[in-house]
C-alpha cells in the first residue's frame, strides 16, 4: 500500500520485496570458450543465503529479497522435471507454484495439483530450485495475474507528473508518416539501407532493376547517434538476409543504456511503411517482454513517433490477441512472456513478420515453454535483445543462436559433438597439444560462423554524451558492537563445527555474518540458529541483545555513513539512490529517512507493475521533492532509468559483481545533467571485503559459493573457512594489502585516463576480453584508480559530502570518468 511519509509524499510501505532475481553475469561470456569447461554459476543473491535444514519440502534461509504476506497469493511459472544431477537439467514440463504464507501449491501447465508444500517465501527467486514428491522444479519468474485478487486491497495510485497532452488516433486521423516528408527538415545526413541486390546474384533476384531506396524517416534518423545508427543498419541487413542466405534473424547484445529499443523502433516503423519492392516488407509485428516492460514499450513508440502514427496494441486482461486485427490503426502487437503462453492458440492465429523478444536471455533455456511457443511460430524474422547475453556456458550459447536463425549450428547434438566437447575438452588443465588444438580451431569457426548477425557495443560507445562519473569504493569501519557480535558468531561456528555431528551449515554463518555488517538490529531480529542454548557463546550473544540500546539514534557502521550523507542532501538541490538487496535492509534505511525527515520513495518487488513508472517519473520530476530512493537492487536493478539523482549509494553487494555494476548503472544514464557519484560500501576486514578481494583477484570462491542449486557440492577446507570468516582488525583495507601497492595508501591521478574516442565497432564481443564497465573488476584496474587511506584528505570527503564521519571511512579507493566536453 502507498502511504505518505512525514514530509507527506507517496511511499510505498510494502515490506515485500523482489519480484525475482534480476539479470545474472556476463563476467564470463566475452571469454566465452576460455571459460566453458567452468560451471560459471549465475544464480541469485538469496539463494546464497539459504539453508535446507528441513528437507525437500521446505526451504530456509536467511535475509533474502521477498517477503509474502500471509494474506496474499502469488503465482510463479516453473518448469520441472525429473530429480537429477545433471549440469544441464532436461525439464519436461511448465507449471506454476502458487504461494499463500508459507503454503504452496505446485501445479502442472493444466491447473491440476501436483504437490502441497511449505516454503519460506523469502526464498521464491527466480533460478531457484525446489524438489517436491520426485520432480525437482525450478522457478522462471513471478507470473503477472490478469486480474486482481479478490482478497487484494485497492492501493492508492500515485499522481503522474505534469506533462504535455498528447494528441492519439481518437482527436487526430492517421496519416502515414511518408506523405509529411516534404514538410521536415533534414539536420542530419539520411540514413539509407543497404540494396539487397548489391549482395546478391543479380540474376537471380526476381525483379532485377526494381529495387527501390528504403531509407530511415527524418523523425528517427535525426535523433539516432552513430552507434544506433549502424544498429539500425544491422538489425535491417540481418532480418532481409544480407548476413546469410535462408538466415534472417538477430542478436543486439548492446550493453543498457545504448538505446536498443529506439533502434529497434526504427527498423520495424521503417519496414512497416516501406520495402525495397516498393511496399511494405512488415504487416504486422510481435514484441515479446516481460511484463513490467510492456507499458515502457508502448511510451517509447509514442516518445519517438507519436501515437497518432504508431500505436501498439498492448495485450492485457481488457485487449485479447483475438481482437488484434481488428485494430485498423495497429500493426504492432505487444504481449508479455506469461500472457504468450496462456495466449498461445490465439497467437498461432496471427501470421507475424518478424517477432522481437526483448530481455530474450531468458529463451536461454529452450524446453521452457514460452521458448517453445516462439520457436513453433512459423516467421522466420526474429530480433533477439539483451544486455547480459550468454549467461552460462555454451549450451546457452546454441539455445539463442538456434532461436534466431534455426538449424544454423545443425541440431543440439550436432552441435555439442562438433564444438562443444572440443571446445570444453581444450580448456582441461592436462589436455594434450592435439585436444587444444582441435579447440582453438572450433572455437574459431564457431566465431566466424555467428559473429555477423551478434552486435555487441558496451558503455564506452555512449561515455561521451554523459557528464563526469565518479565511482568510489568506501571501506567503513565496524562498530565497538559490531566487531564484538561478529567474533562471537565466527567463534561460536567454530567451536559447534569441532563437535561431532553438530555443525552449522557455513552458508547459514555467512548470512549471518552480512546482516552484522549491515546493522546489528537485522541480527537480532533474525531467528537464527545461534540463538539455540546448546550453542557455545549464545548466552554472551543472548546478553548482548537484551543489553543493547533500542533507540534508532544508534546507527553504526554503513548506517552512520549513510545518515551523514543524508544529512549534507539537505542543504542542496540533489537527490540519492539508495540500493540494498534486502528488504530488512531497506525497512532500516526506511526509518533513517524517517528520523531525519527526509522525503523518500521506494520501489521493491511488492510494487505492482503498473505503478513503478508512475514512481520512477514522479522521482526524476524535477518538481517533486523526493529526496531519496530506496530501491531493491532485485526489483529494480536492471532497466530503470533514474538520473533525477546524482548520488548512489550500493549499500550491500551481490556474489555476482555484475549485478552490482548493473544496479549502479541506474543514474549515469541518458538525460543525467548533473556529474554523478557512485559509493559502494564495504565493512573493512570483514566477509564483504574477503568477498570482493576475492573477485578481484579472480579466485572464483564467489562462483563456487553462489550455487544455490549444489549445497552439497561446496567443500571447502578449514582454512579456507576460517580465513573467510575472521574478521581483520589490523588493516585499513584488506584489498589494498593484497594488492601490495607500494603508494602506501596515497595515491592521486590528477587527470584520469580518458577512453578512446574510437568507438567499439567489432560485431561481435562474445568471445573476445571485454572491457566494458558492466565486468567483473580486477587487480590491475584497481591500481589505476585512487587510492586514500586513513585520514582520507579533507577535499575528498567534501566531495563526497562526508566531511563529518571521516574517521569511521579506513580506505577509498576512487576512479573517475570525464566528461570530454567540459
Amino acid at each position: 500500500m502507498y502511504r505518505r511519509n512525514r514530509s507527506g509524499e507517496n511511499v510505498n510501505k510494502s515490506s515485500e520485496s523482489l519480484k525475482h532475481a534480476g539479470p545474472r553475469s556476463t563476467s564470463r561470456i566475452l571469454n566465452l570458450f576460455k571459460k566453458s569447461a567452468e560451471n560459471c554459476n549465475e544464480e541469485t543473491h538469496q539463494g546464497t543465503d539459504s539453508n535446507k535444514e528441513n528437507g525437500d519440502d521446505t526451504i530456509n534461509v536467511g535475509e533474502c529479497s521477498s517477503t509474502v504476506s500471509s494474506s496474499n497469493k502469488i503465482i510463479f511459472n516453473v518448469v520441472m522435471g525429473k530429480k537429477s544431477t545433471r549440469k544441464h537439467k532436461k525439464w519436461e514440463d511448465d507449471g506454476t507454484l502458487e504461494v499463500t504464507g508459507k503454503r504452496a501449491v505446485v501445479k502442472d501447465a493444466e491447473g491440476n495439483v501436483i504437490h502441497r508444500t511449505s516454503v519460506d517465501p523469502e526464498s521464491l527467486v527466480e533460478g531457484f530450485r525446489i524438489n517436491v514428491a520426485n520432480k525437482e522444479i525450478e522457478i522462471i519468474d513471478r507470473a503477472t495475474p490478469s486480474t486482481p485478487l479478490a482478497n487484494e486491497s485497492p492501493k492508492e495510485v500515485i499522481s503522474e507528473p505534469l506533462a504535455k497532452k498528447q494528441r492519439t488516433s481518437s482527436s487526430l486521423p492517421y496519416v502515414p508518416l511518408n506523405s509529411l516528408k516534404q514538410g521536415l527538415k533534414l539536420t542530419c545526413n539520411p540514413l539509407v539501407m543497404p540494396f539487397l541486390n548489391a549482395s546478391k546474384n543479380w540474376m537471380q533476384c526476381d525483379t532485377p532493376g526494381k529495387e527501390i531506396e528504403v531509407s530511415v524517416d527524418a523523425c528517427l534518423a535525426n535523433v539516432l547517434r552513430p552507434h544506433q545508427r549502424r544498429g539500425v543498419v544491422f538489425l535491417y541487413e540481418c532480418i532481409m538476409g544480407l548476413k546469410g542466405p535462408d538466415y534472417f534473424g538477430a542478436i543486439l547484445a548492446d550493453e543498457m543504456g545504448l538505446g536498443k529499443t529506439l533502434q529497434c523502433i526504427a527498423v520495424i516503423w521503417t519496414l512497416l511503411k516501406k520495402g525495397p519492392q516498393g511496399k511494405p516488407t512488415l504487416k504486422y509485428v510481435l514484441i515479446v517482454t516481460p511484463s513490467s516492460l510492456c507499458s515502457n514499450w508502448k511510451k517509447e513508440f509514442g516518445r519517438w513517433l507519436g501515437f497518432h502514427r504508431a500505436f501498439p496494441y498492448v495485450i492485457n486482461a481488457k485487449n485479447k490477441p483475438k481482437d488484434f486485427k481488428k485494430q485498423t490503426n495497429s500493426s504492432i502487437m505487444i504481449i508479455s512472456y506469461d500472457m504468450l503462453i496462456r495466449s498461445e492458440e490465439e497467437i498461432k492465429e496471427i501470421a507475424f513478420d518478424l517477432i522481437v523478444c526483448d530481455e530474450g536471455h531468458r529463451l536461454k533455456n529452450n524446453e521452457i515453454k514460452a521458448a517453445k511457443v516462439l520457436s513453433n511460430m512459423d516467421c522466420k524474422r526474429r530480433i533477439l535483445l539483451t544486455g547480459t547475453p550468454i549467461q552460462n556456458d555454451l549450451q546457452e550459447f546454441f539455445a539463442l543462436i538456434d532461436f534466431v536463425n534455426p538449424g544454423i549450428l545443425g541440431s543440439n547434438q550436432e552441435f555439442k559433438n562438433y564444438y562443444g566437447n572440443p571446445i570444453v575438452a581444450s580448456q582441461c588443465p592436462h589436455a594434450t597439444v592435439g585436444v587444444a588444438s582441435l579447440g582453438t580451431e572450433r572455437a574459431s569457426e564457431l566465431r566466424e560462423k555467428t559473429k555477423c548477425f551478434v552486435l555487441r557495443r558496451t558503455q564506452d560507445t555512449i561515455n561521451r554524451y554523459l557528464p563526469s562519473k565518479h565511482e568510489l569504493i568506501v571501506f567503513c569501519r565496524l562498530s565497538h558492537e559490531q566487531e564484538s557480535l561478529y567474533s562471537r558468531v565466527t567463534d561460536a561456528w567454530f567451536n559447534r563445527t569441532a563437535l561431532p555431528n553438530n555443525s552449522v551449515p557455513h552458508l547459514t554463518v555467512i548470512t549471518v555474518l552480512k546482516k552484522i555488517c549491515n546493522h546489528p538490529e537485522l541480527f537480532y531480529k533474525d531467528k537464527s540458529e545461534f540463538w539455540r542454548n546448546d550453542t557455545p557463546n549464545a548466552t554472551g550473544i543472548s546478553c548482548m541483545k537484551n543489553s543493547r540500546s533500542t533507540s534508532r539514534e544508534a546507527y553504526c557502521g554503513k548506517v552512520s555513513v549513510v545518515k551523514t550523507l543524508m544529512r549534507n542532501l539537505k542543504e542542496t538541490d540533489e537527490k540519492l539512490v539508495l540500493i540494498s538487496y534486502y528488504t530488512k535492509t531497506l525497512d532500516l534505511l526506511e526509518n533513517v529517512c524517517y528520523t531525519e525527515g527526509l522525503p523518500f520513495l521506494r520501489l521493491d518487488g511488492s510494487t505492482p507493475s503498473s505503478t513503478r513508472s508512475k514512481v520512477i517519473e514522479q522521482f526524476n520530476s524535477k518538481g517533486d521533492s523526493s529526496k531519496i530512493f530506496l530501491l531493491s537492487a532485485k526489483a529494480g536493478g536492471v532497466g530503470l532509468n533514474l538520473p533525477g539523482a546524482s548520488r548512489l549509494v550500493l549499500f550491500d553487494s551481490d556474489w555476482n559483481p555484475a549485478s552490482d555494476s548493473q544496479a549502479m548503472a541506474r543514474i549515469w544514464r541518458d538525460g543525467q545533467k548533473k556529474d554523478v557519484y557512485l559509493l559502494r560500501l564495504l565493512t573493512t576486514g570483514t566477509i564483504e571485503e574477503k568477498i570482493f578481494q576475492r573477485q578481484v583477484s579472480k579466485a572464483g570462491l564467489s562462483e563456487t559459493i553462489v550455487d544455490i542449486n549444489n549445497f552439497a557440492s561446496l567443500k571447502l577446507t578449514m582454512s579456507e573457512l576460517k580465513d573467510l570468516f575472521t574478521l581483520t582488525t589490523d588493516t585499513k583495507c584488506l584489498t589494498h594489502d593484497l594488492m601490495k601497492c607500494p603508494c602506501n595508501g596515497s595515491k592521486e591521478v590528477e587527470k584520469p585516463l580518458e577512453k578512446s574516442d574510437q568507438e567499439d565497432a567489432r560485431e561481435c564481443q562474445f568471445l573476445l576480453k571485454d572491457k566494458g564497465p558492466h565486468q567483473n573488476l580486477t587487480i590491475n584496474q584497481l591500481l589505476e584508480w585512487e587510492h586514500y587511506q586513513q585520514p582520507v584528505p579533507d577535499k575528498v570527503m567534501q566531495e563526497i559530502m562526508l566531511p563529518e564521519i571521516s574517521n569511521n571511512i579506513t580506505f577509498l579507493f576512487k576512479n573517475s570518468t570525464l566528461n570530454r566536453a567540459a
